[in-house]
This record gives structure tokens, sequence and C-alpha cells, in this order.
């Protein structure tokens, strides 16, 4: 079955090849056949395939050198996607497992409703599959601050009903593509974490319309969530891309101004800082959050690297 318009599936692949072909399997299980996946292997060290399948004329394997994070995996999808004339656009998380009828709600209602451009499904836990992880947002446009809805609740209906959002989260991204021809492509500065902050910006402040669907559904692993719902701490390296991009976003943001939003990420910042110091007893992580800080100031972007557990200004 091939009827209907084009949807260009983009997956970056960064590790983990049994959960990226977890996820591939979802997309080809949905009960839509007109789709092109597009699968970027950021993972030089952890390959998901030594050749591309053969035997399947949609999936197209884009092999890149090096890591480019998901800013870059992700525009390069979007620019192979633009070339094949996708009318539709979903870029999804390597982790994430699509809901079989996720792309034939989403394009009923994309074509009921063309003055929307984006979709934000309801997304919900792997681990624990009735919490809900994100029921769309709202983001500050001055600070970049978000509120996500529903995030870490138990799902008991309170996020069915549909609504307007000026937020929706990079896991699940389902857009028209002509929205990518105005507002650009990802900003590769970010690498990874803050990227949806700024295009959900960039595209609210473009005139477009997002909607938040509670029928598109997504189950999202989270490497640093248990089962129970108590959040481990996160990484070295998710400490210090949030961090970083966050004052990134928020001085580009506010970028003639100090304000509210200033002093709101200090309190926050320190705050954080201590936490992870004396109530965790976890000082890397606190060094890692001042080297993240250090480096936005210094406008030291990019991926950069730690090795060994030590951090280092080298970038790949």
């Amino acid at each position: 079955m091939c009827d209907g318009p084009l949807v260009a599936v983009i997956v970056v692949h960064w590790g983990s090849p049994e959960v990226t072909m977890e996820c591939i399997r979802s997309v080809r299980a949905c009960h839509y056949g007109n789709l092109h996946i597009f699968v970027i292997d950021n993972c030089p060290q952890q390959r998901l395939w030594t050749q591309p399948p053969e035997a399947d004329p949609t999936i197209v394997y884009i092999r890149a050198t090096t890591n480019t994070g998901y800013c870059g995996g992700n525009n390069l999808g979007i620019l192979e996607a633009q070339k094949l004339g996708a009318e539709y656009i979903l870029l999804l998380n390597n982790d994430a497992i699509l809901d079989t009828r996720f792309f034939t709600n989403c394009l009923a209602y994309m074509e009921r409703h063309p003055e929307i451009s984006v979709i934000s499904p309801k997304t919900l836990s792997y681990q624990a599959p009735r919490r809900i992880d994100a029921a769309g947002g709202e983001l500050d446009l001055n600070t970049g601050e978000t509120t996500i809805f529903g995030q870490n609740e138990q799902d008991v209906g309170q996020c069915a009903s549909e609504k307007e959002i000026t937020f929706a989260g990079g896991c699940a991204f389902f857009t028209r593509t002509r929205v990518f021809k105005q507002v650009g492509g990802f900003d590769e500065n970010l690498f990874c974490y803050g990227e949806d902050v700024d295009i959900s910006r960039r595209i609210v402040l473009a005139g477009f319309r997002m909607r938040y669907l509670p029928s598109a559904k997504v189950w999202h692993r989270h490497a640093s969530i248990t089962v129970s719902g108590r959040a481990e701490l996160p990484s070295r390296t998710e400490v210090y891309y949030y961090w970083r991009n966050k004052f990134y976003n928020l001085t580009r943001y506010m970028s003639e101004r100090f304000g509210m939003g200033h002093i709101r990420f200090g309190y926050r910042f320190v705050r954080r800082l201590a936490s992870f110091a004396l109530k965790h007893r976890r000082p890397d992580l606190s060094l890692t959050m001042l080297f993240g800080l250090f480096d936005s100031i210094a406008g030291r972007m990019g991926k950069r690297d730690y090795y060994e557990g030590r951090y280092s200004t080298r970038t790949r």
C-alpha cells in the first residue's frame, strides 16, 4: 500500500544497534505504506550495519564518518528527505517505539487541519508504559524555559485532549517538510540537548502552529530512568551539554539585556551544583557543569569530548 503523501522518517543511530533496530521495526510495523526511512549512522565505534539492507529499497542508510550529534545527523536526513520530495518528516529518536497507527492518525489530522505544521505526540515511558514522558509543552520565547505537560505523571486520562502548544520535544517530531525550508535546520553548535527548544522557538516565531495530538503515541526508552520512576544521576556528557546549551540559548534569546531569565538560570545552576557536590557526593558532575558554563561563555560549542572521565577541550 503506497497511497497517501510521502513521509520521510529520520533515525539517527548513535549506539546500541539492538535498540535502533527495535525502533526501525516499529516504524515498519505501522499501518502506512508510503514511507522512506533514512538511517543516519552516527556511531563509527558501533555501526548499525556493515552493509545497507539491499532487500529493502525504502531504507536509505547513510554512514557518517564522525559523530555529528542529534543536530548534524538530523540535518543530513532533512536534506535527503527534501531531495526525495517528501511532504512530511518524522524525526525519531533511535530509542523510541511508534504505535502502529502513528502515521495514520498524524496524517489524517494534518489533512484535516492545513493550518497546523507540527504535531507533538503523547510520549510514554518505555520502561513504565503507563507513565507520561511528555504531552506537548509551553516555551518562554525570551528565556527558552519549558513547561512539559504531564511529565512523570501516571496516565489516567488527564492528557487526552489535543491542544495548541509552543514546544515540541525532539523524541518524535512530526512536521511538514516546508517548515524546515523556511526556518532552516538544527543549530549544530548545540550538538545535542536544547535543540528542540531552539527549533520550537524558531518555528513559532516564523508563524507556524504546533499541536499536541494524544492519538499519536510513542514509547521512549530512558537510560537514566528506573522502572520505578526514580531518576538516576545523569552522565557527565548529559550534564555538560544540558547546562552549556541552556546558557547558550538564553544568551542568544536575551542578547541585548540581562533579565529575570539570567537570575533564574543562576539560581538553578547554583542549586544543582551544590546538590551534585553535597547531596550526591559527585563533585565531578559539579565540575562538569562549570566546564559547560565556561565553554558557553567562551563560545566553545559543537562536539566536546571526555576521555577516561576527564574533560578535554579537543574536538572531533
